[in-house]
Parts: structure tokens; sequence; C-alpha cells
């Protein structure tokens, strides 16, 4: 009964169908040269088990979110009105972020888009006694992307204007 339930929701339709694509994408890409089928299967792969995963979570707490929906949100209403200001500030604030890391990477190239958005997003919504942490797992982040992306899978980065 309770997957008869999930099934209905639409969220969890649209898992299905999705999981379904990213497999279909999977083996659409066997028959691609072996450099060249790498990452598009290493990417519907990651996809396809991460869907499956959130449409088990799906089917395991049906009965937990339906007891959810039966409180009432006088609550919820009063905590999101006080929120609302901070929600638009950090919408706009990450929205700056890729935006100058996009900028960056056109200036500078691939691993300066990626520095810049991983130093921004640890400086702006990390805490200031983790700074130094932040920026070195910025820094590690920026090496592993590279190495895996360039290195691993052949994928020819972008560089930038004056790189």
């Amino acid at each position: 009964m309770e997957t008869v339930r999930a099934l209905a929701r639409t969220d969890v339709r649209l898992k299905v169908v999705l999981a379904f694509f990213f497999g279909l994408f999977y083996l659409l890409a066997i028959p691609y040269p072996e450099k060249s089928r790498q990452f598009p299967q290493l990417v519907a792969l990651f996809s396809f088990i991460v869907t499956v995963v959130s449409l088990v979570r799906d089917f395991v707490r049906g009965a937990r979110a339906a007891e959810i929906a039966q409180v009432d949100d006088t609550e919820l209403t009063r905590t999101g009105e006080e929120d609302r200001g901070e929600k638009k500030k950090r919408f706009f604030r990450a929205w700056g972020i890729i935006l100058a890391s996009l900028g960056a990477g056109l200036l500078g190239g691939f691993l300066f888009a990626t520095l810049f958005l991983f130093a921004g997003f640890g400086l702006i919504f990390g805490r200031r006694e983790d700074l130094v942490r932040n920026m070195l797992v910025a820094v590690v982040m920026t090496i592993c992307v590279f190495c895996a992306f360039h290195w691993l899978m052949g994928v020819p980065l972008l560089s930038g204007l004056f790189w």
C-alpha cells in the first residue's frame, strides 16, 4: 500500500523516469571509443545511483512523510517569514560567486574558475574559524577535479583568454 502511495507522488514518478534515462544514457555510450565514453558513463552511472538511492529513501520513508503532512503549518509559516530576507541574501551571494567564477574562468581558464568557485563559497558561507580549512579544501578540490577530468578522463578543459 505504501508503494502505491509513493508512486502516486509526482516527484517519485519523475525519479523513476530519470533513473530510466540515466540507465539508457549509460548504455548509449557503450559503442563510443574508450576515452570518449568514460566521462558520459561516469556521469550517467553516478546520476543513476543517486536517483535510485533517492527512490529507495522515498519508499522507505513513505509512512513517515504521511505523518508529517498532517502537521499544522502555522509554525512553518512564521519561521519562513522571518528567514525570507536571509534566504534572498544567500541566493544573491551564491549567484554573485557563480558569476565571478564564470568571469575568472573566462579570463584565466578552468583552474581559476574552479578555485574561485570553491574559495568563494568557503569565504562567504563558511565560518571564520574554519577559513584556513575551507581554503585548503578549495585548493585540494580544484586539484582533484583538474586531475580527474584532464588526466584520467582526457576531457579537454577550457583555457582562458590570458592563459
